[in-house]
């Protein structure tokens, strides 16, 4: 184990979160009971109301059979009424009769009846049940709370028959990613008012003995101390909780799973990753593993809207990335709007032409992503003339990069393609200018 200093800094309360939106809560009626108690505690936090869902799934024959409609109607009508029945015993069993719940009763596929309730509603989050009662649990219960969370909308949270309060001992999977950082965030109100949050991030050395590589292994670890201290700061952690951060080597489901362990942890939070369609089908092989492997709480989280995720990337990491064409447009506007009228440097590298200077101390207008043609368009040139401006253009891109400095204001954007880079550069401690 290799870790950084632990540390408790102070840090201020966040904004209340979650009032607005409701807790919804998935149960069978018979088990879920703990997922229960779960969502009254924390709606009780948040000042949030409940919404206890229940799904019936159609029988096997009412899909695949038309003749079978009025026998399948008349049986769902039954079991539907009988499974209401089941759920409002079990509120009023933990909450006492007459409990301020809402009840739903659907008939579905679990896991997609219950993303859709949770969007539609504008839930602020989803209790299940973890499915850990027994091996039958495990792979049914299981597999619903995963596809769940690849489909949710808000976060996911996955408790098993022992919860009893609200989690003290958090353990936070942190890839430096995003997804993981807004995971972290979004936790802190599923967590006890005097918790202790570990931020821990597992990474691997290169296999390769190579100085280069040796080198920037080293210069990466010297690093982690800053990026743990931006992402705390970024977090807004309330007074009474504890943050404490650590980095150790090897596989990270498997040590972030024995360390939770190790801590007694009654929570382990990992981001979702990824907001492509195939993404989202496929949940990070981490993250799958963490939830198949904890004996504790598992509380999963969507990524952040894209301004988020940028915002949060440029400050923590200093670098945010985009493979994604859609989400190119509104990236590039963004950063239109932060460094307009600064001074550039415009370089590219091509195997055609080399690595070559098109562009320096012309003052940036705009970046820009054309859908139809792939291509990205710089433009330079005094803010104030509408004509007589300099554009140069990539096409094919491959991916768009921002990368900022500690104080999160941007030094460069990079443009790849399929032969090579473009990338803009702006002069040491210049900020944007006026419009002339």
């Amino acid at each position: 184990m290799n870790a950084t200093a632990l540390h408790s800094p102070s840090l201020t309360a966040p904004a209340a979160a979650g009032a607005d939106h409701p807790v919804l809560v998935a149960t069978t009626g018979r088990n879920g009971g703990a997922a229960l108690k779960a969502a009254q505690r924390i709606a009780a936090s948040r000042g949030a109301p409940v919404v206890a869902l229940s799904v019936v799934e159609p029988p096997v024959t009412a899909l695949s059979d038309p003749g079978f409609g009025y026998i399948a109607d008349e049986y769902e009508s039954v079991r539907v009424a009988s499974r209401r029945s089941a759920v409002e015993r079990q509120i009023a069993g933990l909450a006492g009769p007459g409990a301020p719940w809402e009840t739903a009763i659907r008939v579905g596929t679990p896991d997609s009846v219950i993303a859709d309730e949770a969007r539609d509603r504008d839930a602020g989050l989803i209790v299940m049940d973890s499915g850990r009662h027994n091996w039958v649990a495990r792979l049914l219960l299981g597999e619903t709370t995963l596809r769940t969370m690849r489909w949710a909308h808000c976060p996911v949270l996955a408790v098993g028959a022992s919860f009893d309060d609200l989690p003290r001992v958090a353990v936070a999977a942190i890839d430096f990613s995003p997804s993981s950082i807004a995971a972290a965030r979004a936790a802190l109100a599923v967590l006890n008012a005097d918790a202790t949050l570990y931020l821990v991030h597992v990474w691997q050395r290169s296999p390769s003995d190579h100085p280069s590589e040796m080198a920037r292994d080293a210069s990466y670890e010297r690093g982690l101390g800053g990026m743990f201290e931006r992402l705390v700061s970024s977090l807004g952690v309330p007074p009474n909780v504890t943050v404490r951060t650590l980095s150790m080597l090897g596989e990270p489901a498997a040590e972030i799973l024995s360390f939770a362990a190790s801590q007694g942890a009654d929570l382990i939070v990992a981001g979702r990753r990824g907001r492509g369609f195939f993404e989202r089908l496929l949940i990070g092989s981490v993250t799958s593993a963490l939830v198949r492997g904890a004996e504790c709480a598992v509380f999963v989280a969507p990524d952040p809207p894209l301004a988020e995720a940028e915002g949060l990337a440029r400050v923590v990491t200093g670098v945010f990335e985009s493979r994604a064409p859609n989400d190119w447009a509104a990236e590039l506007d963004r950063f239109t709007r932060r460094n307009q009228g600064r001074r550039v440097v415009l370089e590219s590298d091509d195997p055609t032409v080399g690595r070559r200077v098109h562009v320096r101390g012309y003052a940036f207008r705009g970046a820009a992503y054309d859908h139809r043609d792939g291509r990205v368009d710089l433009m330079f040139g005094d803010l104030g003339a509408a004509t007589g401006h300099l554009t140069h253009s990539v096409a094919g891109v491959k991916s768009v990069g921002v990368r900022a400095d500690a104080d999160g204001t941007d030094e460069a954007l990079l443009v790849t393609h399929a032969h090579g880079w473009a990338m803009l550069t702006f002069a040491p401690g210049n900020r944007t200018l006026e419009a002339e």
